[in-house]
């Protein structure tokens, strides 16, 4: 006979209140990190300089809730790699010298978190040449004390690597660590 309670009974219980939610202060940070940024991108009335200062702004202080220990899962399949926070700078650095608009957020259906855990899923755009590439796209986050510890990009893999692939001039032969690092 199947016990209908055998789960609550195998489970340390976490709270029934434990839900993610777009209020709680992790889902606002990460509302914060997506939707601040595509706000700069976004405004027409800012000049190249004021727009690269305001990003510089941004992340800097979006920084301060990661953990200097924070680890990355980037996107792709050939291209996944996993990597600290040097890699996840120089990651991001080459990431957008491979496109003419790197990962830019178009719009969020959803951002939520809880003390663990948060989710953002949105629409993406990423643009190279004649080459345009929108998608819904996730982003898949893991807190620590309240801090970002950890977070993995989901998005199509095989289009984000024959993309990413197609903007490095060279053949790449490499490991997918070295060519998210080669160069910079």
């Amino acid at each position: 006979m199947y016990d209908n309670n055998l789960l609550d009974k195998m489970t340390v219980p976490i709270g029934r209140n434990a839900l993610l939610s777009e209020t709680h202060p992790n889902a606002l940070w990460l509302a914060d990190l997506y939707r601040g940024g595509a706000e700069i991108t976004a405004d027409p009335g800012l000049g190249e300089q004021e727009r690269l200062r305001r990003h510089q702004e941004h992340i800097s202080e979006v920084m301060k809730r990661m953990s200097p220990d924070f680890v990355i899962h980037t996107g792709g399949v050939r291209l996944a790699a996993t990597g600290g926070m040097d890699f996840l700078r120089r990651y991001t650095k080459r990431r957008a010298g491979l496109a003419d608009a790197n990962v830019e957020p178009i719009g969020f259906d959803q951002i939520l978190a809880d003390d663990h855990y948060g989710i953002v899923h949105g629409t993406f755009r990423t643009s190279r040449g004649d080459w345009t590439w929108t998608r819904v796209g996730m982003g898949a986050w893991r807190f620590k004390d309240g801090v970002a510890v950890e977070h993995w990009e989901l998005s199509d893999g095989p289009t984000w690597d024959e993309f990413f692939l197609a903007g490095d001039p060279a053949a790449f032969t490499g490991s997918a660590e070295e060519f998210w690092t080669h160069g910079v």
